[in-house]
């Protein structure tokens, strides 16, 4: 939720259906926000930046277009939308992160 709607600007919500470079750029903040899950969770490097990689990649596509409505705050859109992302995670969490302690428990 925070790299959704916390640090997703104006510009990037207003603008990332329309523009893959709008797009990416979003989704490149939302996805920074994963990698120290990623490497504190995951076995080892490789699987880390595999989780967040494909984090990227599922949340791209997902995002790349209108889920059901034209209106910009629809909930149908929003609910189907943010269901996708946490299927996402939660399908990307279970292969890819395997550490039920941190690498590193701070």
């Amino acid at each position: 939720m925070l790299g959704d709607y916390l640090l997703q600007t104006d510009w990037m919500a207003a603008n990332k259906l329309r523009s893959a470079g709008v797009r990416t750029v979003h989704v490149l903040v939302y996805s920074v926000g994963f990698v120290p899950l990623g490497l504190f969770y995951a076995s080892s490097a490789g699987r880390a930046w595999g989780f967040v990689g494909l984090v990227f990649v599922t949340h791209w596509v997902t995002d790349s277009r209108r889920w059901a409505s034209d209106k910009v705050w629809a909930p149908k859109p929003i609910l189907i939308d943010q269901a996708l992302h946490v299927l996402s995670l939660a399908i990307l969490g279970a292969v890819f992160l395997d550490r039920v302690t941190p690498v590193w428990p701070w």
